[in-house]
């Protein structure tokens, strides 16, 4: 081994066994083990029900994932800034607190929501699932929870507790799952059911994990709202223009084609989703010390970058090949869809670093890039959906995640000649 190649390796060492490091592969970890659960998930549900039914159960979870982003107020986003600025523990078990009380009255709202969506959503969408929404009304008051936990996890910086996050609901599902397949004639919502009652569980182990107090409550419900009105409602404003839009896709290949496609889709995007999560991994751990640093270390763009291109290569290889053995011939039609859903998630992967912006409470400029992604989501789903169904999302997806990394990078760099200056 030649002297320098010795000291790129000491130095790569370093890097993954210091704090950070751990942090990242612990939670890293977590999110590869919740892709194994959640393939072991998709094969379940997908022999189980078939394309059709697959394609409602599918349906179910688009729609709530899309609904729910409006009803984060950007509220998480302020307690996991304030998080990260605080340095006293108790400090942070009240804001832990605080926090507790808003996302139960968010979920009573969303539930409320979801309830009264249900009388009209098959009529719009001319599917069968406005039954299980009704069903399910009552424990969907559990997802605005699953906002709030992970940007409390990123804020204290508890990498720990949110890896246990990332496994804990699937693991629940697939044991009541495998249980019920012997017991019962298995139906759509039946799945649902079990998913939103593991994800429950999840969220009240994490909350007793995070050990939530509720003295100085109203104090710090003033702090929580003073912080969401000059740094959060501004990502709010971003995160809707930007996430809603972009799950418009599953709205749409729904509305302009039909739920088996929806199934395909959502099947490609479970394989190729994981690739994000080295990216996201690292940049959450780091997240608390982005708020003390003057810039983003050079290394972490490297690193980022070397792993996100390793997966591309991977997935076009082998991805159809996983599809047909993981799930059978039938589903071979989400193989088309793994390139360009790839190519999405190399640049999803590449702005996660620049969450940087977020630790410096940049709330405007984060929204103004969703704002631009927003119309890029909307004029690619709309045209290309309609012309090219399934495919058309996942080259959509890859477009507007490109223009993304696009102006953070540039955001970026107006924050480093700011701070020269």
């Amino acid at each position: 081994m030649t002297p320098e190649l010795k000291t790129v390796f000491q130095m790569v060492k370093k890097d993954i066994c210091c704090k950070t490091g751990r942090q990242t592969f612990t939670l890293f970890s977590s999110q590869i083990l919740a892709l194994g659960l959640g393939i072991l998930t998709g094969i379940i549900n997908t022999r189980t029900l078939g394309p059709t039914d697959y394609g409602v159960f599918t349906f179910f979870f688009t729609f709530t994932g899309f609904t729910v982003l409006f009803f984060r107020f950007g509220l998480a986003s302020s307690v996991s800034l304030l998080l990260a600025e605080t340095k006293d523990k108790e400090k942070e078990k009240e804001l832990i607190g605080a926090t507790v009380v808003i996302a139960f009255f968010v979920g009573v709202a969303y539930s409320t929501f979801v309830f009264v969506s249900s009388f009209f959503v098959d009529d719009l969408f001319h599917t069968n699932v406005e039954w299980i929404l009704r069903y399910a009304s009552v424990l969907v008051m559990a997802l605005p929870f699953t906002l709030f936990i992970p940007l409390i996890g990123r804020g204290t910086n508890q990498i720990g507790l949110l890896s246990m996050f990332n496994v804990i609901p699937k693991t629940i599902y697939i044991f009541s799952a495998l249980i019920l397949l012997n017991l019962i004639q298995i139906e759509p919502l039946h799945f649902v059911l079990l998913n939103l009652s593991g994800t429950i569980i999840g969220v009240l182990i994490l909350l007793h994990a995070f050990s939530p107090k509720f003295s100085n409550l109203y104090e710090n419900l003033e702090e929580i709202l003073r912080k969401t009105k000059e740094y959060g409602f501004h990502v709010y404003l971003g995160q809707i223009a930007n996430q809603s839009t972009y799950k418009l896709d599953g709205i749409f290949i729904t509305l302009f084609v039909n739920t088996t496609q929806l199934g395909f889709y959502s099947l490609a995007m479970t394989m190729t989703s994981s690739m994000v999560g080295l990216s996201q991994a690292l940049s959450t751990s780091l997240f608390k010390s982005f708020a003390n640093l003057d810039r983003i270390p050079r290394k972490v763009f490297l690193y980022n970058f070397t792993w996100l291109i390793l997966c591309v290569l991977g997935l076009a290889l082998f991805g159809p090949v996983l599809i047909y053995v993981l799930f059978g011939e039938e589903f071979l039609p989400a193989a088309k869809m793994i390139l360009p859903l790839a190519l999405a998630g190399l640049f999803q992967g590449m702005y996660q670093p620049y969450t940087f912006l977020a630790s410096k409470g940049k709330g405007k400029w984060i929204r103004n890039v969703a704002y631009t992604e927003m119309a890029a989501n909307i004029v690619g789903n709309v045209f290309l959906i309609y012309l090219y169904g399934a495919f058309g999302a996942a080259v959509a997806s890859a477009i507007s995640k490109f223009i993304h990394w696009i102006m953070l990078r540039n955001y970026y760099n107006i924050y480093l000649r700011g701070i020269v200056t």
